[in-house]
Order: C-alpha cells, then structure tokens, then sequence
C-alpha cells in the first residue's frame, strides 16, 4: 500500500521523484490547455507539475529515473465507460495487453454476453480473470439476461434478486445497459424492479435508449436511468444532452457516431455530459485502427478541440464512475498516463498505469495473466438437426403466400416489410435478388427447431453464414442461400464450441473458432486479429455487407430485440417496440 508522506515530501522537493517526464506538452483536461512541463511520480501518484516560463521548468525535479518527453504529448490514461471484453474475443488476460498498448488503463465492463451464454458462472468468471491486471476493470452486472424474457431464450434470466446478489461482487459499479427501455418506460415489474435495486444499492444505472425522445425520453430518465451510447442522430443527442442525460461518444466495430456527436456538440454553448467509450471492437480493427485513442481520434477529426476531447475520454468518465483520483494529470492522482507522438494520430508510444511504466516504444514490458484459467464446457448444445430443419415451410401446399421480413438498414437498425413468394409442396425454397434465408436455433439446451425467416440486405450471395456471436441471448443465427449450407455451417461449429462460419456448396470457407462460450479464445489479438480479418475477407467475396458494420459483426445484432423495429430470435420474429411476436406468414 502506498502513502502521502513520501508523495507529499517529493512534492516539497525533500526528496526524489521516482520518475519525471521532462519538457513534454501536457494535455490540460481541467482548463483544456496544452503547454509544456515536468511531470513528476512519486510512487504510484503524480507528486508535482512543473510548467514551463521563457523555456524552463518554475521548479527543478530530481528524480531517480528521467524520461525525455520533448516532442510527445502527455494525456491522462484514457477511460472507456461501457465496453464488452467478449466482442474484443479474447480473454481479459489478453484485452488488458490491448488495452495498455493503446492508453487505456481504466475499462468498465459488461459481461452480458457471457452472462446470457452461462448465466451468474460466467459473470463471476470475468469478474475474478479481471482482477489484479495492470488495467483498472470495473464491471456492470448484466440487467438483460435475456433481453427481453417472452420473446427470445437465453443460458440465464436475471431478475432483480439475481443482479442483487451480483451486486455483491468485487470492483462492481453498477448495473449495465438497461436495454429493455420499453419495460422501464412502462414500468414492467422486472424491469422496474431491476432498476429499483441499482438505486437502493446507491450504483449506477447505465442506460440503452436508441431512437427516443419527447416523453419516453423523461420516462427513463425519471424512472433512474441517465446514460445512454446508443443515440444515433444529432437531434436526439441534443435533447438527450440538455435533458441531462450523460452520453457516451462511441465508434465501435459495429456503431461509429463521432461525427454526429460532433455536430451535436457544435450546435450546443455548453456541455459537461459527454463520455466516450467503444462497446463492440473485434481484435482486428483494434490492431489497425485502435480502441479509446481511436474514439478521441475521430472525435478530434470531427472538429472538437483536442483537449476537448481527451477530457471526454478520461476526466468525465472517471467523474462518472466515482474515480475521483483518476483521469488526470495533476498533484495527488494516480499516475495513469501515456505519452503520444501527436494528438491528431493518437499513436500511443509509453504508457504508465499506477506509476508504473508498462509499455516502452509500444511494447509490454510485463506478462499480463489472468489468475484464474479460461472456461473450458463447449456451451453449443443443439438439438439434433437435418438439412430440411433450415427450409422455410409455407403454411400452403402450393402457391403464393406473403411473408414477413426484416430488412437491415444503412445505420444498422431494421426495418418490416413484406415479399409475396411461391410455394411448391409446401416449401419455399427460392426467394429474389436481394433476399435470403435466416435461422435462429436455441444453443442452450431448449430442444427445438430452428425458427427459419426471410432477411434482405445483408449482401450474402452464395453459401451461409453462421455465428454464435449473437446479441445478446448468443445463441447459433445461419443465414444462406439454401438450406444444406446453413445446416453445414451450423455443424461446424457445435463441433467446435462456437465462433463463426462460412460454407459454400458444403465446405468450410473460413472460420474463426470462439471455444469460451462460444464468443472468445485464450489468445492475444495479434494472433486472433488475422484470423478474424481472413474471415472477413472471405465474406466480402462472398457479398456479406450490412451497413457500417465489418463482415464480422455483420449478423452479431440480427437477434438484439431491443433494437428497432423488427428482429428475429429462437423464438420467432419480434416487434422491439411492442415487445410482441409478429406472424411470419401475413
């Protein structure tokens, strides 16, 4: 344990500063100032500051080690409020290497992915193999295992008693994205009482709330939900912004919002409610392109002034989650920080974490290891299947028939609409251009039949396309061309514990193999990242484009019933706004 004594006395310059950074231009996040100055660390706290007048420091530091920051920015170790480890598909051994390389040192976590495939074992799990890593990990307790309960199954259900008992859990500081905003707003008894136990327990309610304003808007925030990082256009931020609503800027694998959030702050003369995080990052688009330094890089890109920026991606976020000595460069906090080579690349160079330096030159200078092993039980249980369990039967022997679809959109949301098809001996077994078939089958142990329904847009033009990685209930989505492709794919990976498919006149194209309940691997993401982007690359050949979306994650939230206006579950097709079923056959 440290003390003040010795961190105080290097203040005073009684004695040495373990480190000092000197000559490097400090980034401001209390009065959004860049100027040049020594940093000193006295053991794991910053001790003093020293700014430059006429080219000298006010106040010489002696230190035991001295660093050179000429020519580098110094920015406070980056915070991401609302992340899940499991879309980065790795372990958090790995996703801590990650995330030191690229300046984060503080990530609060919500394992509702694992939590919906294995229930409180898996949300235990990422509790202890996040524990004493060099990141700071803090963890939300999952508030939608399922969703939505009724219209999807999932590993697990949460009720309030459940994410009570979570509550209890090391390093928990709230209750994560409460994302069955329509029960909240209506005030259901699950939801209402979910929410009921975030705010007895004095924590944090995080908040999901796409596509709402006006009343609903109110409704959730007076019920005791008040963040939000799922805000799509600038009108929405705006009012979510002036009616005090905290939102997280998020560029995501899946979501990227830097630019309208950008707008939204142009259009506003003060806003202290914004944070940043990243939520969904596969391994190889944080290998290319990077994780918080890339939120604040395409914020700065948008036009928001770079301290600015930083001070969203660190100070606010640590203010948020009751961090009160973290998330700047100043006396008395820990010594979280990294130096870059410039603020319009955001390239990370040394990173120090607890005033500790733990990367030098971009590389780790420590192993970072779980203390507990990863989960080994393949989580994939299907029911035993054939090739005709994935062809679409009609509720006519022959003719026509009109059918519900759910149809992707340009931003990622969905849209309902129909297509008249023909039926030959009850089947349907052509569909247009454009058009393909789309299967959900239970992976928990429920014994059923896939549910078979019709998708447009999702670009697939031959073969299927399976995954396990399906928000937020996971279990095995298919979408192809015909069904003995999408029987083969789904095959492949009950056989290997989960991951992601692709077959082609039944053979295996690519796949990445996700063995940890079906959603990550032990492996660092230099290893994996490559793997996920050959994968990608097939698909693209293959016609896989939805949106903004990377081919990866491209079918990830086909099954997310909490995002407008139509999905599809094990269940069957679900309308998100009334939370009811929607007949497949019109």
């Amino acid at each position: 344990m440290f003390t003040r004594e010795q961190i105080t006395a290097a203040a005073r310059g009684d004695v040495k500063m373990d480190t000092v950074i000197e000559g490097v231009q400090l980034v401001n996040v209390f009065t959004a100032e860049i100027y040049q100055a020594d940093i000193g660390i006295k053991e794991n706290r910053f001790s003093a500051i020293a700014r430059y007048e006429n080219g000298q420091p006010d106040f010489k530091m002696e230190a035991e080690v001295v660093v050179d920051g000429r020519g580098k920015y110094a920015i406070p170790g980056l915070v991401d409020c609302h992340v899940h480890i499991e879309s980065t598909m790795v372990t958090p051994d790995m996703f801590a290497r990650a995330l030191l390389q690229r300046g984060t040192t503080v990530a609060v976590i919500d394992p509702h992915e694992i939590g919906n495939v294995l229930g409180a074992e898996g949300v235990k799990y990422m509790v202890e193999a996040s524990r004493g890593l060099p990141v700071q990990i803090l963890t939300t307790i999952p508030s939608c295992v399922p969703a939505v309960p009724g219209v999807e199954t999932a590993g697990a259900e949460f009720g309030a008693a459940e994410v009570a008992e979570l509550l209890k859990l090391p390093d928990v500081v709230g209750i994560a994205e409460i994302m069955d905003y329509i029960g909240v707003i209506q005030q259901n008894p699950r939801m209402a009482g979910i929410v009921q136990t975030g705010l007895d327990a004095g924590v944090l309610n995080e908040g999901h709330l796409p596509r709402a304003g006006g009343r609903d808007l109110a409704a959730y925030l007076a019920a005791g939900v008040n963040s939000d990082h799922e805000s799509r256009t600038v009108d929405e931020i705006v009012e979510k912004l002036r009616a005090g609503m905290l939102i997280y800027i998020r560029e995501s694998s899946v979501s990227q919002f830097a630019d309208i959030a950008a707008q939204a702050w142009q259009q506003l003369p003060y806003t202290s409610n914004i944070a940043m995080c990243t939520d969904d990052v596969e391994p190889n688009d944080m290998l290319h392109n990077g994780q918080m330094n890339r939120v604040v890089r395409r914020c700065i890109e948008e036009g928001i002034p770079a301290p600015l920026a930083i001070r969203f991606a660190t100070l606010n976020g640590a203010q948020r989650f009751g961090l009160r000595d973290r998330g700047a460069i100043a006396p008395g906090y820990i010594a979280d920080f990294s130096l870059v080579e410039s603020l319009e690349s955001m390239n990370v160079e040394d990173v120090w974490a607890d005033g500790c330096m733990v990367i030098k030159s971009g590389e780790l200078l420590e192993t970072i290891k779980s203390a507990v092993p990863p989960l080994s039980k393949n989580t994939v249980k299907l029911p035993e299947l054939t090739v005709s369990d994935f062809i679409l039967r009609a509720p006519v022997e022959n003719g026509k028939v009109t059918v519900t679809t759910m149809e992707m959109t340009k931003i990622g949301t969905t849209a309902r609409g129909t297509i008249e098809l023909d039926v030959t001996e009850g089947v349907i077994t052509k569909l247009p251009e454009g058009y393909l078939f789309a299967s959900v089958t239970g992976r928990h142990g429920q014994n059923t039949k896939p549910f078979v329904g019709i998708l447009k847009n999702a670009g697939l033009r031959e073969g299927a396309y399976a995954t396990t990685v399906a928000h937020d209930s996971h279990n095995l989505v298919s979408v192809g061309t015909n069904a003995a492709d999408m029987f083969a794919a789904s095959q492949v990976l009950a056989a290997s514990g989960g991951g992601l498919c692709l077959v082609k006149d039944g053979v295996e194209q690519a796949s990445v193999n996700l063995p940890i309940a079906g959603l990550m691997a032990a492996e660092p993401i230099e290893q994996l990242g490559p793997k996920v982007e050959q994968f990608n690359e097939v698909a693209r050949s293959m016609g896989v484009q939805v949106g903004r979306r990377s081919p990866s994650m491209a079918l990830s939230s086909l099954t997310l019933t909490v995002i407008p206006e139509i999905r599809i579950t094990d269940i069957g097709l679900v309308d998100v706004h009334t939370q009811q079923m929607i007949p497949l056959f019109v």
